[in-house]
Parts: structure tokens; sequence; C-alpha cells
């Protein structure tokens, strides 16, 4: 059973008072890009898990939004979980709970050449999509 966070969740509620206008339709993941080709997204989710007043979930889990805006424009109650989710990665910043990795794309790209980090999961996501797998940039070597 999930344990709610009621300190995390007031606090996110008293700044983000949309949230409580979503009622889980579910209809904000079916026109979700990320969610349609990642697999491992659900704006619905999201707004769940600030409900319960997840703190993980606010350090990763967020910043996997494409910015579609899709999500906005088909809430049937107008939550507009785009603009949710980018007030609760602003909430996320501003408490300091967010993985530094995530805030440092730049970083990311210098290192690796990719804008998102290269992992175990990627991979198997591509191999299922019958996709080549990634590796490391060659001509990164080179520069460093």
């Amino acid at each position: 059973m999930t344990q709610i966070n009621f300190e995390l969740r007031n606090e996110l509620v008293k700044e983000i008072p949309e949230l409580l206008k979503c009622f889980q339709c579910g209809t904000c993941v079916s026109s979700c890009l990320a969610e349609r080709y990642g697999k491992a997204y659900s704006p619905r989710r999201k707004i769940l898990m600030a409900l319960y007043g997840q703190k993980d979930m606010l350090a990763k889990e967020l910043w996997r939004c494409l910015t579609c805006n899709n999500c906005n424009e088909r809430c049937p109650q107008e939550v507009n979980p785009y603009d949710v989710l980018v007030k609760l990665k602003n909430f996320a910043v501003k408490k300091g709970l967010v993985d530094e990795t995530i805030l440092q794309p730049e970083k990311t790209v210098t290192e690796t050449g990719r804008s998102l980090p290269l992992n175990e999961r990627v991979n198997n996501q591509r191999k299922e999509l019958g996709l080549n797998e990634l590796k490391e940039i060659d001509e990164l070597k080179k520069l460093k």
C-alpha cells in the first residue's frame, strides 16, 4: 500500500491547487507522446504521485515530458497537466529535490553526445523495436 506524505502533499496542493482538479481519467495519457514512445511516462501517474507526496517522482521521473502540450489540449477538467508538470519541476528545483544530472543536459551532451543518458532500459526498448543497440560515440573519446 502506498504511503502518503501529507506534509509534502499539502505543500504541493497549496502551491499547485490544480492538482486537486484531476480526477484521474487518463485522457492525458492517451495523448502523451512520451508515454506512447517511451513507455515510461504518464502525466496522470505524475499528478497522482504528487498527490501522494512522493519525493522520488520529483527527483527524476518528472523530467521525461516531451513538452508536446497534447495533454493540455485534451484534459476534460482543464487541469492543464503540462502546466502542472512545469510547476512541479519548478517546485522540485526550488526545494532542492532534483537529481543534479537532470539539470545539466549540456554536461550530458558534451560527455555522451546524447541529450539523455544512455542506459540498459533504452537499449532494451530499442531491441524490442528492432533497432540496433546504441554505443558510446567514438568521436567523443578523441575530444577527451
